[in-house]
């Protein structure tokens, strides 16, 4: 499918908006997003850590944000030191309980942006379920459950910190057109 047909794009825009502003809101520091956004076959979890999330209401979908190590740490350890923590004790490796833990809360503040900026913008409301976080050793597929499988729309928007490091978002929306009604 075309995704500049659809409002796959729109809702990815959102999403990539909401998770940059969340991560820069949480760390202080700036972060990049791509100029455009990859049509891609299906999601999946890839890197060192991901992270996804299901929603599902006037409009169902799920949400992954995958994140190399180094990535997954430098805006952990920037979040801990805004919020006062000394550097010292911040954690040294990405695979710390710490870094795992957070990256679920990063990912439930994302999706909770996202669905803001969803409904604020063309009035539409889904609930979205509890992050799940995985350490991530091979990479893993996900699909959901829907009527017409092969008819799902996937993109994955790539993004970058201060120090270079990168990470990903992949968004699997099920297709929908939006008109709006002047009713």
């Amino acid at each position: 499918m075309e995704l500049s047909n659809t409002s796959t794009l729109d809702f990815t825009k959102l999403f990539a908006r909401a998770t940059r502003d969340v991560i820069q809101n949480t760390t202080g520091q700036e972060i990049e997003v791509s100029k455009s956004a990859m049509s891609i076959s299906g999601i999946q979890m890839i890197g060192e850590i991901g992270t996804f999330v299901s929603f599902k209401g006037d409009y169902s979908g799920i949400m992954v944000l995958n994140f190399e190590g180094a990535a997954a740490l430098e805006i952990v350890v920037n979040s801990l030191i805004k919020m006062g923590l000394p550097e010292e004790d911040t954690p040294k490796h990405h695979s710390s309980d710490e870094v795992i833990g957070s990256m679920g809360e990063l990912a439930n503040q994302v999706v909770g942006r996202c669905r803001s900026l969803v409904e604020e913008k063309f009035d539409l409301s889904a609930s979205a379920h509890i992050p799940s976080v995985v350490p991530i050793g091979v990479p893993i597929a996900l699909t959901m459950a829907t009527r017409n499988q092969a008819q799902l729309e996937c993109v994955r928007v790539s993004f970058s910190t201060e120090k270079r490091n990168r990470f990903y978002m992949e968004l699997a929306l099920e297709p929908m057109l939006l008109s709006p009604l002047n009713v």
